[in-house]
């Protein structure tokens, strides 16, 4: 009789438990095809800064075995995405996007596929014109075509560039292709993450949401420094417009892994992707990346900061320019706290002091954690120094306990 008894218990808890997944699942992939869909930015992998057009379904099925088998997909790298060049040069005879056969002989479908069996997720490309930026065809007056065949393939992220667009305005163009991704991923039980990669020309970030959009490109990068701290300045507008309750402002894609850029510049450059909430989606050769740059890549600590369940960005609170030191104070909140970025603007060493009631609106005793580094630096009342930051450098860190002031976020206002 207990036997019996054991074995139903053991029953009803498998039911609901796989009850529960089901849940998680439906709930997860049934969002409205908006920028409501995604709690947390997207984390991946894409080659066209490493390989620009250059890529096929070996090297990206490479990138996916290091992903899955080297501690990328653990901490959250998920998509594989495919950029511009995986297309045949023409329309099938029905007029349907189609792959180039001498790069992916096994089709696209069988890539999405591979990337599946491993718990990743496929991502495509597409153009918002006539032809893609590399002159491949596009899917402006195809999009429900195209949306159908995403679908068919398995797709889970969709980047939709902005070239050739034949003078048609941005929010039309990308408002269509928002309604063929709803339409055709309706009662599929899954939704395509729509990157609208219309580079910042016409202010995506405040109609992005309204045409489907879970990110919106903001300017696009270059793999040098000054490329970086040109894409944070312009950021300082922005902050207000990134957020889970509504989509992901996307300042590109990370150039870690490129020997031209110094660490601690790599350092600065995550950190402030990370803390504006900005999609992780690196584009460097991880099978050259150093040990050094991979223990940056897989910090947690910083991860966390972007996945953050309050999906808030860092903003701006503090900026000093002056003949001998430039540097900034951002901050931003978390569930469990504050994040904090002392950013050294100068090509000299700087201490920069962050106060805990001008700058972050808190009071009493708070732990400073370093998240670069990974250890508590112990607790600290009224204001904390960093020493010693150098040239374009940051000092990442996580603020831990106090007592909030107020409501108010001390942002600076540039309006």
């Amino acid at each position: 009789m207990v036997e019996i008894f054991t074995l139903v218990a053991k029953f009803f808890v498998a039911m609901i438990t796989w009850a529960l997944i089901f849940i998680i699942a439906f709930t997860r992939f049934t969002t409205c095809q908006n920028g409501l869909g995604y709690k947390t930015p997207p984390m991946g992998w894409n080659p066209y800064n490493a390989f620009n057009n250059a890529f096929n379904e070996t090297l990206i099925k490479q990138h996916a075995d290091i992903i899955a088998n080297q501690g990328y997909l653990d901490v959250g790298f998920r998509y594989i995405n495919l950029d511009d060049g995986w297309q045949a040069s023409e329309r099938t005879n029905d007029n349907k996007l189609t792959f180039d056969s001498s790069k992916f002989p096994n089709g696209i479908k069988d890539l999405a596929d591979y990337l599946h069996k491993y718990g990743l997720l496929f991502g495509i490309y597409a153009d918002a014109g006539n032809q893609t930026c590399g002159g491949h065809p596009g899917s402006l007056d195809y999009e429900d075509t195209d949306a159908q065949t995403f679908v068919d393939w398995g797709v889970d992220y969709l980047k939709y560039d902005n070239c050739n667009e034949l003078r048609r305005p941005e929010q039309q163009r990308y408002q269509i292709m928002g309604n063929a991704l709803k339409n055709a991923t309706a009662g599929n039980n899954k939704t395509i993450f729509y990157n609208i990669c219309e580079w910042g020309t016409s202010n995506p970030w405040i109609w992005g949401p309204d045409a489907g959009g879970n990110s919106w490109r903001t300017p696009d990068i270059i793999a040098f420094w000054p490329s970086i701290i040109s894409i944070i300045d312009s950021q300082v507008r922005l902050t207000e417009y990134g957020e889970s309750s509504r989509g992901w402002n996307d300042p590109d894609m990370l150039v870690l892994g490129f020997d031209r850029i110094p660490y601690e510049e790599q350092v600065t450059h995550y950190a402030f992707w990370a803390a504006l909430k900005a999609p992780l989606i690196l584009g460097c050769d991880l099978g050259k990346v150093t040990n050094e740059t991979k223990a940056l890549i897989l910090n947690k600590d910083i991860i966390s900061v972007n996945q953050d369940s309050l999906g808030l960005s860092i903003c701006q609170v503090y900026y000093r320019t002056d003949n001998k030191s430039s540097f900034d104070i951002w901050n931003g909140q978390l569930n469990d706290g504050y994040v904090a970025i002392l950013f050294n603007r100068g090509i000299e060493p700087v201490s920069i002091t962050l106060d805990f009631k001008e700058h972050c609106h808190l009071n009493g005793s708070i732990e400073v954690y370093n998240l670069v580094k990974q250890q508590s630096y112990g607790d600290y009342t009224n204001n904390y120094t960093a020493v010693n930051i150098p040239k374009h450098g940051v000092e990442f860190i996580k603020l831990i306990g106090g007592n909030d002031i107020d409501n108010d976020r001390p942002c600076l206002n540039y309006l």
